[in-house]
């Protein structure tokens, strides 16, 4: 079942609907592909309790969002999942995936008393290149790390959002922590289908991309900037300028 996001009611009507048929619900707190919009508070709280309810498992997807703070996304919305999801910064830029959860529930895969209940295997498993490279990883990020990662998120998202306004250009900058996206739409933001962009949206965000390209900055071609740890401050002024410029643009050609 699709679940609306952050429609606290209805998504908790829908679990309710389906409690003797759902096993677990999975949320990704702040989803990349669907417009990196965070889950509110609410809609988070909302959908602990309708599992509880029902007697599902709540799954964090944090392949993405662990790299939000030093204990991972959950804290940043006081929730306590079951299972969690795990990859990318974990294996220090080597492929990996992991998952993880409460003693009861990981239980099914221990294999000390007998077969588990499910047996876990794979070609890849433990590999230990990916393995050196996450712990070499997760080493250097430490709460300072974050703290500053954090900063360096939330100054690129403001001068963004204020390049957006002194260019009366209609558009907004989201995220959390590290990551950030570009959105050219004058909607209230908080879903998929409000960030879906019309054609004319996605030429904008076509030249936006172009020029940041043209004045040395990498983006994802559908908006997504993602910081690190090695950036300076000069890095972050350098990323904001090129934004500025690459809006000024936008408005050249489109409005």
């Amino acid at each position: 079942m699709v679940l609306p996001f952050n429609n606290p009611e209805e998504a908790t009507r829908i679990i309710q609907q389906h409690a003797g048929t759902l096993a677990a619900v999975l949320v990704d707190p702040l989803p990349n592909r669907a417009g990196l919009v965070p889950a509110s508070q609410e809609y988070v709280a909302a959908l602990r309790k309708a599992a509880n309810d029902i007697g599902a498992l709540l799954i964090f997807d944090e392949v993405i969002s662990y790299r939000l703070g030093y204990h991972g996304a959950q804290p940043l919305w006081n929730v306590h999942a079951d299972l969690t999801t795990l990859g990318k910064v974990i294996g220090g830029g080597f492929p990996v995936g992991a998952v993880g959860g409460r003693n009861e529930v990981m239980a099914v895969f221990d294999p000390s008393q007998g077969k588990p209940a499910l047996p876990h295997g794979g070609t890849f498993s433990a590999n230990p290149i990916s393995m050196v490279a996450g712990l070499a990883a997760v080493k250097q990020l430490d709460h300072a790390a974050y703290e500053r990662l954090e900063q360096m998120g939330e100054a690129v998202r403001s001068e963004a959002n204020l390049s957006f306004k002194r260019h009366g250009v209609p558009g907004l900058a989201v995220g959390m922590g590290s990551l950030l996206k570009i959105h050219f739409t004058g909607n209230q933001i908080a879903d998929y289908r409000s960030v879906y962009p019309t054609e004319r949206e996605a030429e904008m965000l076509r030249t936006f991309n172009l020029t940041l390209l043209n004045t040395g900055v990498l983006a994802a071609s559908y908006g997504l900037m993602a910081l690190s740890t090695p950036m300076t401050d000069s890095d972050v002024h350098q990323v904001s300028a090129a934004i500025d410029t690459a809006i000024a643009d936008v408005k050249r050609a489109y409005l």
